[in-house]
C-alpha cells in the first residue's frame, strides 16, 4: 500500500515480492528515486528516503509533474519483468535526487555498460573522471540508490572476481546469471 509524505515532490512507496526477495520502490513526481531490498531493512529505507528528499529541490515550473503511483506501476512491472529475464531495458523516469556529484558521475558511467557485460570499477573511475578513485566507485556503487535500474551488479573487480553489492553478493550472482540466460526460473 503506497503511503504519502508531506514532500512537495509526492514521494510514494510499494513494496513487492520478486525472485530475489522483496523489494521497496519509491517514486516523487519526478521518477523512480529508489529501489531497495529486504535486507535493507526497508522501514528504515523509507524514513532515510523521506529525509534526503527534504532536501531536494522542489519542482520547478517547466518540469511537469508526474504521478508517483504511475511511476511506481511502470516500474515494479519492467523490473519484475527484468528480473523474470524478459526485459532487458527500462523505460521509466528517474529522479536522481540521491545521487550527487561524484557519486552520480559514477552512476551516470554505470549505465554505459549493456545488458550482459561486465566493466571494472576502475573503468567506472575513468569514465567518472577520476582514474584514482577505484574504491570511491566501490563505495558510489554500494550507496546507489536504483540497484538493478543502475546496473552495479555489473562492476566487478579487475581480475574477473565479483567484489560487493549492497543487496548481498548472492543477488549480484543472480543478475549476472540472468544476464548471462542462466538464472534459475522460479
Amino acid at each position: 500500500m503506497p503511503t504519502h509524505c508531506a514532500d512537495p515532490l509526492s514521494l510514494e512507496f510499494v513494496e513487492t515480492p520478486s525472485p530475489i526477495g522483496t523489494l521497496l520502490f519509491a517514486a516523487t513526481s519526478r521518477g523512480l528515486v529508489r529501489i531497495a531490498f529486504e535486507s535493507d531493512d526497508l522501514e528504515a529505507m523509507k524514513a532515510l528516503t523521506e529525509a534526503q528528499l527534504r532536501k531536494s529541490r522542489p519542482l520547478t515550473a517547466q518540469e511537469k509533474p508526474l504521478d508517483p503511483r504511475d511511476v511506481l506501476s511502470d516500474a515494479k512491472t519492467e523490473v519484475l519483468g527484468f528480473l523474470e529475464g524478459d526485459r532487458r531495458t527500462f523505460s521509466f523516469p528517474l529522479d536522481r535526487s540521491l545521487s550527487q556529484g561524484f557519486r552520480r558521475a559514477v552512476h551516470e558511467a554505470i549505465e554505459q555498460i549493456g545488458f550482459g557485460e561486465r566493466q571494472s570499477y576502475k573503468w567506472i573511475a575513468e569514465r567518472a573522471g577520476n582514474l584514482k578513485a577505484v574504491r570511491a566507485v566501490g563505495t558510489a556503487c554500494g550507496m546507489n540508490p536504483l540497484p538493478i535500474v543502475v546496473p552495479c551488479h555489473r562492476v566487478v573487480k579487475s581480475d574477473g572476481s565479483l567484489g560487493g553489492y549492497s543487496g548481498g553478493i548472492e543477488k549480484k550472482r543472480f543478475l549476472l546469471a540472468l544476464e548471462e540466460g542462466n538464472a534459475p526460473r522460479a
